[in-house]
């Protein structure tokens, strides 16, 4: 069934644009269809993180509150995830309540409306627990973990059954037993779980928490930028505020991480040269903030496109040549300062991405001049990652909660 709208005035086409471009993207926007190198230069310096966590507590949250429910009686996984959503939004209650002015609450806006959120904590902190070794049960999703915990479930119940039909005392405890040792297959890597978790809720991690979560990481990340802050206790990674200002203490790090983290830094700068000109393009030339950024960086222009865009490509493992030549196109215009020629290759990516319909580059004018589409130098993920190392040091009492 195809989907339209009646186009009444331009303000009206612009809200419903913004609101499937939000329906179809992850985060912030990926307008030119970045997001392979993005992502993958995000997981090769603070692997298991996004751009939507927020507090590292959560790390433990989810799984006491799905250790709890695998211990519970229920085996329908439908009726098992539908009392687990219930009871993230419990816990979110309880944390808006009792830390109603602390950062990083899921569910926040929400809960203070009644309401509560579609990206539950467990989905958005799922890859990040099978990463660090806490959900143990391998690459599966959220959904398949509940039902084979519910399989177990009828198992050791049909076990139970089986057994108590012996006429032996001895081969049914023997049948018990083997039920219980069915039951005790382990999904979690979590010793600190007790049952009174859920009395003792907060934002702060424990610092029994904080270490384990430390090791975890350390021990499945190793080789990466985040490992390396945490097991070097570089709390001076706290004072830099995005990804760039890691050049001043770069010299700390392994020398494969500087060479790394500079083929990133230098695809930063690359990108920037071209969303900033997507939003010259999309406000039809009458972004001021992205004209005068554009003009600071014509005479840069030729630097900014120096890159191994091969070697980027090879490093992260990406085989989508419709990206790779675009990336291309854009580089051979840039050194030749051939803005029309970007213009194009802008555009027919975009285009090519979205169809003429929702790019916006196909409406010039359409759009509040004073808005930034399409986000401007890339963070890969620094900004989340630094929360997690924040609240791992302060649990360690390195720095002042």
């Amino acid at each position: 069934m195809l989907l339209g709208w009646i186009d009444f005035t331009k303000t009206e086409r612009n809200k419903i644009l913004s609101i499937l471009d939000l329906l179809s993207q992850d985060g912030t926007l990926d307008e030119l269809g970045i997001a392979p190198v993005r992502d993958g230069f995000s997981n090769l310096f603070f692997p298991g993180t996004s751009t939507i966590q927020t507090r590292a507590k959560y790390f433990f949250l989810v799984p006491y509150a799905l250790k709890e429910l695998e211990l519970s009686e229920e085996t329908n996984p439908n009726r098992l995830l539908r009392e687990f959503n219930e009871v993230e939004r419990m816990c979110g209650e309880i944390l808006l309540e009792q830390n109603r002015n602390e950062n990083g609450i899921i569910g926040k806006r929400s809960l203070q409306n009644g309401k509560w959120v579609k990206r539950t904590p467990a989905d958005i902190y799922w890859a990040g627990l099978r990463k660090y070794g806490i959900f143990t049960g391998g690459n599966i999703s959220l959904t398949e973990y509940v039902r084979a915990a519910c399989a177990l479930k009828k198992q050791k119940t049909t076990l139970f059954k089986l057994g108590n039909r012996n006429d032996s005392a001895e081969e049914n405890e023997m049948d018990d037993k083997n039920a219980g040792n069915l039951f005790k297959m382990q999904f979690w890597k979590m010793p600190l779980y007790n049952d009174n978790w859920y009395d003792e809720i907060g934002m702060q991690l424990t610092k029994d928490e904080g270490t384990f979560l430390k090791e975890q990481i350390t021990m499945t990340c190793s080789d990466t930028i985040l490992s390396y802050i945490l097991e070097n206790n570089m709390t001076e990674v706290l004072e830099l505020e995005s990804f760039a200002d890691l050049s001043v203490i770069l010299d700390k790090f392994p020398q494969q991480m500087q060479d790394d983290y500079y083929l990133a830094l230098s695809f930063s700068d690359f990108m920037f040269v071209a969303r900033t000109l997507y939003n010259i393009m999309i406000s039809d030339e009458q972004n001021e903030e992205a004209n005068e950024a554009f003009e600071l960086m014509k005479e840069e222009m030729a630097d900014r496109a120096a890159l191994d865009i091969d070697t980027i490509t090879d490093k992260l493992y990406i085989f989508k040549p419709d990206l790779k030549n675009f990336l291309k196109q854009l580089q051979t215009c840039m050194l030749n300062s051939d803005v029309d020629g970007m213009k194009k290759a802008i555009k027919a990516r975009e285009v090519m991405l979205k169809g003429s319909n929702r790019a916006k580059t196909a409406h010039p004018g359409e759009f509040n001049n004073d808005d930034w589409y399409g986000g401007r130098e890339l963070d890969y993920r620094y900004y989340n990652a630094k929360t997690i190392i924040k609240d791992i040091f302060e649990s360690e009492g390195s720095i002042d909660a």
